[in-house]
């Protein structure tokens, strides 16, 4: 047996592994764990293919394997990764489970090789009236109850933009963090004992929509989508946000997004640890939103923001809203003007 997990959700990615894992062996004695960074396929088809302690056939559990080797040129001890080899060695009696909540789709390679009975899931977040109904299902977990009205006022709460659907551009979609999002659940719960969780209670410990519209913006103003930056910017000036705090958190952003872009595709969560980023969400976000632009381009928006920082030092712009449109306008047109290089 076969099985590919993938994201975008790491928390539902690895709760369907050991779904699988206890389903396959439930006492866990004949289940091996691989960490997919540093393991070679051929010592992954070495452990699959040993016979379990107490049956017939074992559980090999291997994370990251596929976003390591499934990129284009990758090598594994100095040749091409053999999917196919590793695919047929898995007995009958067996369990293959790669676990890559970093990818949200199969290599090309990696597709090509699996046989047809092979299971792939993807771990999309519930949205709508189902995320409503998980959230009042985890609630009755954790020892609470919560009403749908306060529910989705949790989920509006936190994904102001996205709870209800998809966005319809990829770059600025942030799904459920169902594992921060369980927390939080657990958090209120905890906070209502023994009472039910109340709006208020939802106001007072769960508000993050603050938050959710400054990643909007910095996402727009760092991907130069100069309307998109403008509305969200405009939000976040009648909250009350300075426009300082903004201009440097643009500025953190784009030298993180620089790092991004000449990361040579590694996973964006190990990017973000180098880099003390520990929301792998939140690093995937910058990732989208460097599609279609050159390492260059996003080396020059930290240039373009550090120049914006100088003038307002200097004195050459006394207002930090003045450096702020002076950086998102200068980002966009660098954009535009890469773009009509091409």
């Amino acid at each position: 047996m076969i099985c590919i997990i993938l994201g975008p959700d790491y928390a539902m990615a690895r709760a369907r592994a050991n779904a699988i894992r206890k389903q396959r062996d439930s006492s866990g004695d004949s289940t091996s764990t691989l960490d997919g960074k540093n393991v070679s396929i051929r010592q992954v088809i070495m452990d699959v293919s040993s016979i379990g302690f107490f049956s017939a056939g074992r559980v090999v559990i291997v994370e990251d394997l596929i976003a390591r080797l499934g990129k284009q040129g990758a090598r594994d001890g100095g040749n091409p990764p053999d999917w196919a080899a590793l695919f047929s060695a898995v007995p009958d009696a067996s369990t293959l489970i790669l676990l890559d909540p970093s990818l949200q789709s199969l290599p090309a390679a990696v597709k090509k090789a699996l046989p047809p009975t092979a299971s792939l899931d993807l771990s999309e977040p519930p949205r709508g009236p189902a995320l409503l109904k998980w959230i009042q299902s985890t609630a009755k977990a954790s020892g609470s109850e919560i009403d749908q009205e306060t529910a989705r006022l949790l989920a509006e709460s936190l994904y102001p933009q996205t709870w209800m659907q998809k966005s319809r551009n990829p770059a600025f979609d942030r799904p459920p963090d169902m594992e921060m999002l369980s927390n939080e659940i657990a958090k209120l719960a905890l906070a209502a004992h023994p009472g039910t969780i109340t709006r208020n209670l939802v106001s007072e410990l769960a508000d993050r929509g603050t938050d959710d519209r400054i990643f909007a913006f910095l996402d727009a103003a760092a991907a130069g989508n100069v309307g998109i930056a403008m509305v969200e910017l405009d939000k976040l000036l009648e909250a009350g946000e300075d426009p300082a705090k903004l201009l440097a958190q643009l500025s953190q952003n784009v030298e993180v997004g620089a790092v991004m872009a000449t990361a040579d595709r590694r996973d964006p969560a190990e990017v973000g640890k180098a880099v003390g980023v520990t929301s792998a969400g939140r690093m995937s976000s910058i990732q989208r939103s460097l599609q279609g632009q050159s390492p260059g381009t996003a080396l020059g928006r930290v240039d373009i923001a550090t120049a914006a920082d100088r003038k307002m030092k200097r004195g050459e712009l006394r207002d930090p809203l003045d450096a702020l449109y002076h950086a998102v306008l200068g980002i966009a047109a660098a954009r535009r003007s890469a773009s009509s290089r091409r």
